[in-house]
């Protein structure tokens, strides 16, 4: 069944359905699973509940209330072209649903009436019919399940997945519970075209754990999920029922709102711990959790970390939760305590060498410290770090993030403010004790402001001098900081900061982004496992960017991406905090991250000649330019040209190439991938790791894999159900540390 107007029309309803408010679950439907389908369909506008708010899960549903439902999930919101002419004479034009009933006869053509003639609207529906009118939908007709109704269609939903988890006779009256699961199976069912339906709605899945529930965003948006994948923060406009550590599947629409949360099956225990080694852990109530493996992942406040790296570090009374999957093996160990739930503490006096500052701030000298989202001890404490203490769980969340911005405005009144809007637009919320103090300032001027780590402002100062931090360049007027917040000015940057050149950015003036260059200050030897720069300290929330080469492209690289050692050769520059540990570190391709990999051509330098007319059209000059050697790269973000002025560029038509930009635009490197053939679905573990050559490499976050026959990118998790046979392309052989940089499904 072709659907492409109705498929538009259901994206263009979808994006403008929402309200901006919150609105509440049903708090009469007890079990989970009808709840997550009840509130999908309230996020599609396809159910709202009763005026009492309730859902009424085991009221009978009748077939006008189904065909509506059927209708609307269609993508046919207005039906008023239906509604005056009658196709069944017990259907007329005083009844609700005549609109919805004609519509779904002659437009959608996914339910009939019965052989005398009517419809019967009034009368409960039936599994058999309800499953019928929506494998309809779904694109299948009669000769697709054969001529036995209902068995046919009902074997056909089994197959597919539309009645998973319902038990009903073929005659039986649904309710709306059981509607409301019908319906969702529908959404992730595979229709005719071998689609889920969901992705011809234009809706996709995102595999996530959740870290927190109710969530800012780095840009300052409230009410979303913070996630550990995906897209790191997904808003919601409706009660979602996520428990946070859980592993599962985001349904997100076009405008990037989540519709819907499916998590794994797992199981959990959570336990507090009194003792830690390095291969169990004992509750404070005597129950143990043995044999962990070293290599199991743990999470703390979203930092990826292995068992062996952090064991040692975990104190006594912190919850720990272990997650489990179907065969009982742990998944992951995830950890973390909401930043925000606690006492607001600023530094305003730099702690003396050798003094632990927690105890003068009224916080327990024994605190755990999460420092810009990795742990810390109170050593690294500095000068206007912004803590939240959970006194509770007895832990410290710090940041350093100070940013000098220009105050732009405030809202709701400047005079009353709750939120101000600096760097560039950006709107972030005030603690209640400043309120005042920003009132007595005046828009335009520029101030420091102090962050707590969940993105509120904890304070602001009159500086002197601006503070900066360090970030990328993106594009000609954006940097991108390393918490990943975005800062624009009005005008381009200047001169000699090309795309990805990496910076130390703020506003000292209005729309202006002011920068300055990262000092080299000469590498050193780093130790990655011992935290050492030569013989200084790596501060634990240090920043380490890298550069694809000299004049290279740069980015932000997480710790635990890093080898365990690097040469100082391979280390451009490291500077350090006032208390000598290094904080900022540029490495020179030494994860091979700041590289683009993909499909690649290059093409030869030529002249191009062209004329010059007058204004009668003659040709008075001929110019003649020089066009010089460009290299093509072609991979899952589309094709991208640039200059290679050095003819460093390859082509070639059976391998996968990884090629180096310089802040220029212009190619400064090229290298052919390892190619590895015949990998196996068997040589997976899961979505995030592969072994290749005997070795199991981490499978970067953002990959996918390009299928050979289609042309077409996919997911992980959908080219292992497609495919058996893989070729893999890595940035240097696997035994060497080498990358997954390119995958063809075959």
């Amino acid at each position: 069944m072709k659907r492409v107007c109705t498929i538009f029309l259901i994206l263009t309803i979808i994006s403008g359905m929402f309200m901006p408010s919150v609105v509440a679950g049903f708090d009469d439907i007890s079990d989970q699973t009808t709840q997550t389908a009840a509130t999908l369909l309230q996020n599609l506008g396809i159910v709202a509940g009763y005026g009492d708010g309730k859902f009424h899960p085991g009221d009978k549903l009748t077939r006008a209330q189904f065909c509506k439902m059927a209708v609307l999930l269609s993508g046919m919101q207005d039906v008023a072209a239906y509604e005056g002419f009658t196709i069944f004479p017990d259907v007329r034009a005083n009844h609700w649903g005549r609109g919805y009933i004609n519509a779904a006869v002659r437009a959608v053509k996914i339910i009939t009436g019965f052989p005398d003639g009517t419809f019967k609207p009034d009368i409960s529906v039936s599994f058999a019919q309800a499953v019928t009118t929506l494998v309809r939908l779904l694109g299948y007709n009669d000769s697709d399940v054969g001529p036995n109704w209902p068995r046919g269609y009902l074997d056909k939903a089994s197959q597919i997945g539309l009645t998973k988890g319902i038990n009903s006779g073929a005659n039986d009256a649904i309710t709306r519970g059981q509607a409301a699961q019908l319906f969702y199976n529908a959404i992730f069912a595979t229709n005719k075209n071998g689609k889920k339906y969901c992705d011809e709605l234009g809706f996709t899945e995102q595999k996530v754990i959740i870290l927190r529930q109710d969530g800012t965003s780095p840009d300052g948006r409230n009410n979303g999920l913070v996630t550990i994948g995906g897209d790191g923060f997904y808003p919601y406009r409706s009660a979602l029922a996520v428990e946070e550590g859980w592993q599962g599947t985001l349904l997100v629409d076009i405008d990037g709102y989540v519709l819907s949360w499916t998590p794994d099956a797992q199981t959990k225990r959570e336990i507090t711990v009194r003792t830690v080694g390095p291969m169990s852990v004992t509750g404070s109530d005597g129950n143990k959790i043995d044999n962990i493996p070293s290599n199991a992942v743990v999470y703390i406040n979203g930092e990826k970390n292995t068992w062996d790296k952090c064991w040692i570090d975990i104190p006594s009374g912190l919850a720990l939760r272990f997650f489990f999957s179907a065969a009982g093996a742990i998944d992951y160990i995830f950890l973390y305590q909401p930043s925000d739930t606690g006492d607001v503490k600023i530094i305003y006096t730099e702690p003396a060498a050798g003094t632990n500052p927690l105890p003068s701030l009224d916080i327990g000298a024994n605190a755990r410290i999460l420092k810009n989202g990795v742990a810390a001890s109170w050593a690294d404490l500095r000068l206007f770090d912004v803590l939240i203490y959970n006194a509770e769980a007895n832990t410290v969340s710090a940041t350093d993030f100070r940013i000098t911005g220009i105050y732009e405005n405030a809202l709701p009144t400047r005079e009353a403010p709750d939120e101000v809007i600096t760097l560039g637009g950006k709107n972030f919320k005030l603690l209640p004790n400043i309120r005042s103090k920003l009132a007595q300032r005046k828009p335009g001027e520029a101030l420091t402001f102090l962050f707590t780590p969940d993105g509120r402002v904890a304070d602001i100062r009159s500086e002197r001098l601006p503070t900066y931090q360090p970030g990328v360049t993106i594009g000609d007027s954006s940097v991108m900081l390393y918490n990943g917040m975005i800062i624009s000015g009005d005008d381009q940057l200047p001169s000699g900061y090309g795309d990805g050149t990496p910076v130390l950015a703020c506003m000292w003036e209005s729309g202006k982004l002011s920068l300055q260059a990262i000092t080299v200050k000469g590498g050193a030897e780093l130790n990655i496992i011992d935290m050492k720069a030569g013989t200084a300290s790596i501060a634990p929330y240090a920043v380490f960017y890298d550069l694809s080469g000299t004049g290279g492209r740069a980015v932000s690289v997480e710790r635990a991406a890093l080898p365990d050692t690097i040469n100082a050769a391979d280390v451009i520059s490291v500077s350090y905090d006032p208390s000598g540990c290094a904080d900022l570190i540029l490495l020179r391709n030494v994860t091979g991250d700041s590289w683009m990999y993909g499909f690649t051509t290059s093409e030869k330098g030529r002249f191009s000649s062209s004329d010059i007319t007058d204004d009668n059209g003659n040709v008075v000059d001929t110019v003649t330019s020089y066009v010089p050697d460009r290299v093509i790269i072609e991979n899952q973000y589309g094709t991208q040209t640039f200059n290679d002025y050095r003819n460093l560029g390859k082509n070639s038509g059976s391998n996968i190439y990884g090629v180096a930009i310089g802040t220029n635009g212009s190619v400064i490197a090229s290298k052919a991938c390892v190619r590895v053939n015949n990998i196996r679905r068997s040589d997976f573990s899961g979505n995030t790791s592969i072994t290749v050559s005997g070795v199991s490499r981490p499978i970067p976050d953002d990959l996918t894999v390009y299928v050979q026959a289609t042309k077409k990118y996919i997911s992980i998790a959908d080219a292992r159900i497609y495919s058996n046979n893989f070729t893999v392309f890595l940035d240097k052989p696997a035994s060497e540390g080498g990358k997954p940089r390119f995958i063809v499904a075959l």
